[in-house]
């Protein structure tokens, strides 16, 4: 076991759990890289092709996930596609104008005015802000429990 390797892999991994939070960076894929990476660096004899494929599935899953928990809870909430446009702006918008309050007022903001922006009344843009929220914030509480799951376990197969 080569120690700066797995110290890099492991700072990469941390980058990756914050970057299941905010965005741009893509957290659970970064996870997923940085684990082959190493696999593929140490010859795969610790970190095995199956726990690789293993891996690779639970990413693909964590994509879906994120793209199904905010477009459910946007649509369950009567969100339109500009709610959901919205408060992916407002995530963004937030992050570098209000940080990190703005992480959580961000996309709410941006989600009523989206949905404003569509015609909606002040009142129904509100309840659909508020859901489009929970299931983007619903996304990113699995994406999370995923890569620290990842960790603990990329730290128990290399240990």
């Amino acid at each position: 076991m080569n120690t700066t390797a797995v110290v890099l892999t492991i700072i990469v991994i941390l980058v990756g759990i914050v970057g299941t939070i905010i965005p741009f960076i893509p957290g659970v894929p970064l996870i997923f890289i940085a684990i082959a990476t190493y696999g593929w660096y140490e010859g795969f004899h610790t970190i095995t092709t199956k726990y690789i494929v293993i891996l690779a599935a639970l990413t693909l899953l964590s994509l879906l996930i994120d793209y199904l928990a905010s477009t459910m809870g946007a649509k369950y909430f009567g969100s339109s596609k500009y709610g959901v446009y919205g408060a992916l702006i407002g995530t963004v918008l937030g992050l570098f104008v209000f940080p990190p309050a703005g992480l959580l007022i961000g996309p709410w903001i941006g989600a009523i005015a989206g949905e404003l922006m569509a015609g909606k009344e002040f009142n129904i843009a509100l309840r659909t802000g508020i859901g489009t929220i929970v299931g983007l914030f619903s996304g990113i509480a699995f994406s999370l429990i995923l890569a620290i799951i990842m960790l603990v376990s990329f730290l128990i197969v290399v240990f």
